[in-house]
């Protein structure tokens, strides 16, 4: 619900969503060396990371239009990043996004991630199919229009088969951002890894001691299993719940957050792998137990080909029980799918899938946990009913196992499912079930909760729900408060979302509360000709006005104003229609007559796909001419304005509220009693 300045863009089709994640993250988590060697360019942060990252619905704020704030995140973002194959070609939104951006005139900061397919496929003889840049992309725009003048060819980072590595293509995509040379930035890193490593030296023996004590203590188990079946059965269980601890201690959520302590992990991992092969040769089980449970860890770090060594070396030692042959087969075909090599990761599920139909013993949280597996890989794929089944099924496992935390997960991919699938029925139902189950296990304040709690207000704002919509969004205020600190600038945002809300519920006085405190952090963190800064002192200013302070409004917007014309800011026009209307009230017809003519171009222009915004400015115009008796002009324009904006904002919101009031104003002046009465009505309605 405000505008943001963006380090990048990425557009991609929804095909290739999971590299898209990958690289959001990698750019997003990515820390610059101190120096860069030379002096940056003028478009390059001036802060040690590359952030923000815009990446569609994540970035999206609760009142956005989608259409509207991509193009908004267009226009604040410095560098567009495209992730080029064959189905992003075929995208006519990554195209048009392509042509936004170039349109900005900034076509010499496009940068691309091949994939898949096959760059100017026609031109190098390949099938007409496997081309993987898009149109605009490949050819010249002229005045809004694809001409047949091919494109300079942007600089690209490729990750098929035989090309870059990931490490390799994240500093060649970063190096382009920064525009700096890609081997400078390369050595800048590789001096700032070394310089960690001789730091962490002392961490990575003591983590090797720990691993060298699990692995001694996995041996004992096992040995002691032999003689007493009985202790082996209650050890084995201790031992499984001691591996997934681990895990989970060593995982992070996003592989690209790891940062330093992804070193640091890395570091004790290596070698406590190598102790686990030379300490326990002669324990071939317990060996590929540990060295599956080290895969599990490298695959959470984003570590993915040490993990695919070491569960291949876990799935080659012979004479396992069936049980751990599953349970190694899932593991890599989440490491697969995390690779995003989901046809591979599908084939190894549905070999798993098998092995289970064999294996009577194996325990329900192995069928949860590869249900979900399946559940996530047949989403990515877009087999929806497949995904929706999977899942399912990985409810039902989670709960005959007790697991409560592929249980939340579960209901959670559930929510996203339906969500995705336009059912906010459902959506609501699910996300409601992961919240519980997930404030039951981790509590209030866990970032889980705080996702589940912006999914629902997600949903009821598309409902229409706004006082719903508000809850949910002041919980998760709460726990990012919680989470983050009181005066953090994201807190800030959400407060100002609130405000939001209630200013479009004409809740005035709350609004007014919790906007002014909002744009006092602000004002602690951000310039004046901040977006976000802007965006609320707007807000605050029609706040004030619907409190009848004309004076405070007045100067609330004026700063607005003066800021969203130095930063050329999107909201400039809609600044000028609030002006205008609060001159019409205080009877200065004639400004505020010069101010709509002045907003209506740039309003036309800047949200040419919200066409509420245009009326609205008609809508005012025709209150202030109905105030000078114009009242032929005025009725046209009030025809033509309220049904859009009636369509977009109910009587009890405030623009509809407003141009009902307008309406009612005109129509007793011109003695139509019917209309009059009728729009009263309304304003009248709950």
């Amino acid at each position: 619900m405000s505008d943001r300045n963006y380090a990048a863009f990425i557009s991609y089709s929804h095909t290739d969503r999971r590299w898209a994640r990958w690289l959001h993250r990698a750019i997003e988590t990515y820390q610059l060396p101190e120096a860069l060697g030379r002096e940056r360019e003028a478009h390059t942060p001036a802060s040690s990371s590359l952030t923000p990252v815009f990446l569609d619905r994540e970035e999206l704020s609760s009142g956005s239009n989608l259409a509207d704030a991509v193009r908004t995140a267009l226009v604040h973002s410095r560098t567009l990043i495209v992730v080029c194959s064959p189905a992003a070609a075929a995208s006519r939104w990554v195209d048009q996004e392509i042509r936004e951006f170039k349109l900005l005139r900034r076509g010499d900061r496009i940068l691309c991630l091949i994939v898949a397919g096959e760059p100017d496929a026609i031109i190098r003889n390949f099938p007409a199919a496997l081309e993987c840049f898009p149109p605009s992309l490949r050819f010249e725009i002229s005045n809004g229009e694809l001409t047949d003048r091919p494109a300079a060819e942007p600089l690209a980072a490729d990750v098929r088969a035989g090309a870059d590595a990931r490490g390799d293509a994240k500093l060649k995509i970063i190096a382009g951002m920064l525009g700096v040379p890609l081997d400078e930035l390369r050595q800048r890193d590789h001096v700032r890894r070394q310089r960690r490593l001789a730091l962490i030296g002392t961490v990575a023996s003591v983590g090797c001691v720990l691993l060298a004590a699990l692995a001694a203590y996995a041996w004992v188990a096992r040995n002691e299993a032999v003689s007493q079946r009985r202790l082996a059965e209650q050890k084995s269980l201790t031992a499984e719940r001691t591996t997934g601890f681990l895990v989970s201690l060593f995982k992070v959520s996003d592989p690209g957050e790891a940062r330093g302590n992804s070193i640091t992990a890395r570091e004790i991992l290596d070698r406590g792998a190598t102790q686990i092969d030379a300490s326990l040769r002669d324990e071939p089980r317990v060996r590929a137990e540990l060295l599956e449970m080290l895969g599990k860890v490298y695959t959470g770090l984003g570590l993915y080909t040490p993990a695919a060594r070491l569960l291949g070396q876990a799935r080659a030692i012979p004479d396992q029980s069936p049980v751990a042959q599953v349970g190694q087969t899932i593991s890599f075909g989440e490491l697969e799918f995390q690779r995003g090599n989901d046809q591979r990761a599908d084939q190894l599920l549905g070999e798993a899938e098998h092995q289970l139909a064999v294996v009577p013993d194996a325990g329900m949280s192995s069928r949860a946990r590869l249900w979900l597996a399946r559940g996530q890989v047949a989403a990515k794929l877009e087999h929806d009913a497949d995904a929706e089944r999977y899942l399912r099924q990985a409810l039902q496992s989670a709960q005959w196992a007790a697991d409560a935390e592929l249980k939340a997960r579960a209901l959670a991919g559930l929510g996203m499912t339906a969500f995705y699938a336009g059912d906010m029925n459902a959506a609501q139902r699910w996300y409601d079930q992961a919240l519980a189950e997930r404030i039951r296990i981790s509590g209030e304040f866990h970032p889980e909760t705080s996702e589940s709690l912006n999914a629902l207000g997600s949903i009821a704002y598309m409902r229409g729900d706004r006082r719903a919509a508000e809850h949910y969004f002041l919980r998760s205020l709460v726990v990012d408060r919680k989470v983050l600190g009181p005066t953090h600038t994201s807190v800030a945002v959400t407060m100002n979302n609130v405000g939001r809300l209630r200013l479009e519920r004409r809740d005035f006085p709350g609004a007014r509360d919790i906007l002014d405190a909002a744009l006092a952090l602000f004002r602690a963190n951000r310039t004046e000709v901040h977006d976000e800064t802007i965006f609320t002192l707007s807000n605050l200013g029609l706040a004030e006005l619907g409190l009848g302070r004309s004076r405070e409004a007045e100067a609330l917007m004026s700063q607005a104003l003066q800021a969203a014309v130095a930063d050329k800011q999107r909201l400039h026009g809609p600044i000028l229609g609030d002006l205008a209307d609060l001159d019409c009230r205080r009877g200065r017809y004639r400004l505020a007559l010069a101010r709509l003519d002045e907003a209506r171009p740039i309003v036309a222009t800047r949200y040419a796909d919200d066409p509420w915004r245009a009326a609205q400015i008609d809508n005012v115009r025709a209150g202030c001419l109905t105030e000078l008796k114009q009242y032929a002009e005025a009725a046209t324009l009030m025809v033509a304005s309220l049904p859009v904006i009636l369509k977009k904002w109910p009587p009890n919101t405030l623009f509809g509220h407003d141009a009902l009031e307008r309406a009612v104003r005109l129509y007793t002046r011109t003695g139509d009693a019917a209309r009059a009465a009728a729009y009263r009505a309304q304003l009248q309605e709950k």
